[in-house]
């Protein structure tokens, strides 16, 4: 019988066995190619994919784009969570399942809308304070509201600036 003119030798120094049909190692050193023997199935199968219950309701980069968009677009928030929560739906099939998705998606959501936004309005906020009310400001803010709760940060942050808004005007009328 006539050689097969395809069949390659397995690539690894030293290995002596033909390759595996479709690839350029033996079946000892399949390992480094395709992943070790019984390790699941090919990334994206989604065959055993049973509910959405304990998968994420959107990738963490997706996440970070949708809570960025909204910081930027606020008046799109009932269009964008409403696409999320149509996406959601279609991939849990289950309406229950897809509450609770949708409920762990703003979960997530939330406190990474409310950093970005206390980090845009601060740094808004102080560029209007004269320098010397900066400092106490930001300690006041760093001392008022817990570290892990950036809506109730942002809150302050709101309060304080209608606070000194207010001694602002009032101190700028009546001032020499």
């Amino acid at each position: 019988m006539p050689r097969n003119p395809d069949k390659k030798r397995c690539e690894v120094p030293g290995c002596r066995a033909w390759a595996m049909r479709g690839h350029t190692r033996c079946r000892a050193h399949r390992d480094a190619e395709r992943g070790p023997r019984g390790a699941g199935a090919p990334p994206g199968n989604l065959n055993a994919l049973k509910h959405g219950r304990y998968s994420q309701p959107l990738p963490p980069l997706d996440l970070e784009r949708l809570a960025d968009h909204l910081v930027e677009h606020p008046e799109d928030l009932p269009y964008r969570v409403g696409l999320a929560a149509r996406s959601i739906q279609d991939r849990a099939g289950d309406p229950f399942l897809a509450l609770i998705a949708l409920r762990r998606l703003l979960a997530q959501l939330i406190p990474l809308v409310g950093a970005r936004l206390f980090a845009a309005e601060l740094r808004a906020f102080l560029q209007h304070l004269p320098a010397p009310m900066r400092a106490p400001t930001l300690e006041l803010i760093r001392r008022s509201a817990p570290r892990d709760s950036p809506e109730e940060r942002l809150v302050l942050l709101r309060k304080l600036e209608k606070t000194i808004d207010g001694t602002v005007q009032l101190m700028e009328p009546g001032s020499p």
